[in-house]
Parts: C-alpha cells; sequence; structure tokens
C-alpha cells in the first residue's frame, strides 16, 4: 500500500505540474498573441497615417502651387510689366518672401530655436501683424531628430499661416516652455492670436492648414489642441512628451 499511495502521489504531482505547464504555455501564447496584435494595430494606424499625410501633402502641394501661381500673377507680374527700376526692390522682396516660405530651414546651421525666432520676426515684417516670441533661453531640442524638428517648424508656420489669412488679427505671439519635472520632458508650444477666432467648426470641414497640423502632429506623437472663443482669438496648443535626457 505505502508503494501504491507513492505511485499515486507521483501521478498527481505529475499532473499537476503538467497542468502548471499548460497554463504557463496558454499565458504566454496569449500574451505574444496580444502583442502581436497590438503590434500590427500600430502598424495599420501607421500605415493609415502615412497614407493619409501623403495625400494631404500632394493636396497641399497643388494649394500651394496654386497659391505662387496667384502671387506671381498678383503681386509681382504687375511689377514687371511696368517696368520701373523703382520696383526692382519690391519684386526682389516678394520673390525673397516666396522663397522663404517654400525652403525648409537648415538645422545644421541655425537651431530650431533660431529657426521659430526668425520665423516670428518674418511673419510680423509681412503681415504687419505685431507678434511676440517668447522662447526659453534653456530650451533644447537636440534629442529630437531632425524630421521631426521640421515638422514642428511646419506646424508652427502653417499656424501662422492661418492667423494672416483668416484671423483678422492685430497681435499674435508664440510661446515654447519646457517641463523637465517626472522622466519625461514636456515641450509645450502655443501660438495664438486676438483675432476672430473660430467657433464650434466640424472636423470635416477643417481647412487643410488645421489638417495638416492634425497630420503631422500625430506623426511625431504629439498632442494638439485647438482652442478658440468667437472674437476672442485662436491658440493652437502642441504638446511634445519626450524622454528625459540623462
Amino acid at each position: 500500500m505505502p508503494i501504491e499511495n507513492a505511485i499515486a502521489s507521483g501521478g498527481i504531482e505529475s499532473y499537476i505540474r503538467l497542468v502548471w505547464l499548460f497554463t504557463i504555455f496558454i499565458t504566454v501564447l496569449m500574451l505574444l498573441l496580444c502583442y502581436l496584435y497590438m503590434s500590427a494595430r500600430k502598424a495599420r494606424e501607421q500605415e493609415l497615417i502615412s497614407r493619409e499625410f501623403s495625400n494631404l501633402m500632394i493636396e497641399g502641394l497643388e494649394t500651394e502651387r496654386l497659391r505662387i501661381s496667384r502671387e506671381l500673377h498678383d503681386s509681382i507680374l504687375p511689377l514687371v510689366r511696368e517696368g520701373r527700376g523703382s520696383n526692382e526692390t519690391q519684386v526682389s522682396d516678394l520673390i525673397r518672401s516666396i522663397c522663404i516660405n517654400l525652403m525648409p530651414p537648415d538645422f545644421t546651421r541655425l537651431s530650431l530655436k533660431d529657426s521659430l525666432a526668425l520665423l516670428c520676426a518674418q511673419f510680423s515684417k509681412r503681415s504687419e501683424i505685431e507678434c511676440a516670441c517668447s522662447i526659453e533661453d534653456n530650451l533644447n531640442f537636440s534629442n529630437i531628430s531632425a524630421e521631426n524638428q521640421l515638422h514642428l517648424f511646419r506646424m508652427i508656420q502653417e499656424a501662422f499661416n492661418n492667423i494672416e489669412k483668416h484671423s483678422k488679427a492685430s497681435r499674435a505671439a508664440l510661446t515654447v516652455r519646457q517641463d523637465l519635472r517626472g522622466a519625461f520632458e514636456k515641450i509645450l508650444i502655443c501660438v495664438c492670436d486676438e483675432g476672430m477666432g473660430m467657433q464650434n467648426m466640424p472636423t470635416a470641414n477643417e481647412g487643410l492648414g488645421i489638417r495638416s497640423i492634425r497630420q503631422r502632429a500625430a506623426i511625431i506623437g504629439a498632442a494638439v489642441d485647438f482652442i478658440s472663443e468667437t472674437g476672442n482669438g485662436l491658440m493652437v496648443r502642441i504638446e511634445l512628451m519626450l524622454p528625459r535626457m540623462t
């Protein structure tokens, strides 16, 4: 009997071990399947974002070509036709302004911080809208890739373009600051104006500029909000979370 009991006890222990191994195997398998599902879902979302952004960029290129064509026709061509020497400076300034807006900044020569300060100055000069620029002195963009820095620059540039075209504002402002508390570094960017604002604008009716800002924010993993009250202007608020550099 003792031998039979020992055999029976060993059989139960083997069965329990087998059940535990099977449970662990199923758990690991489920975790693996969940990981693969989430990875595939994220890949599909990124592919969708990239496709939407590509379509948006194509649409943007066509819109930009139309804008350049109109500027050349309405602003530069009349000056050329007049053929007066006094207009040469005006023509040069207009062409230079168009080229500056189209060309991406060279971050190997000029930092994003300096590029944004220059963008504010150029916007104020071109639009005659007073623009206050406040960027923290110790702000460091070195842990952001050049590609993502360009996305940030274009988002802010587009926000200024919207102010110039639609806001009817007399004053605007750019504020850039960082929060180093905790394990992450938070960069907060605000572009605001004191113009007409927008109220209850449905996403489907958003213009190309706002859609472009949203798409760029999705690509770099930033949160973007458009805060507006009719008659009290519009604030474009961009928040980017980054691992804190050690």
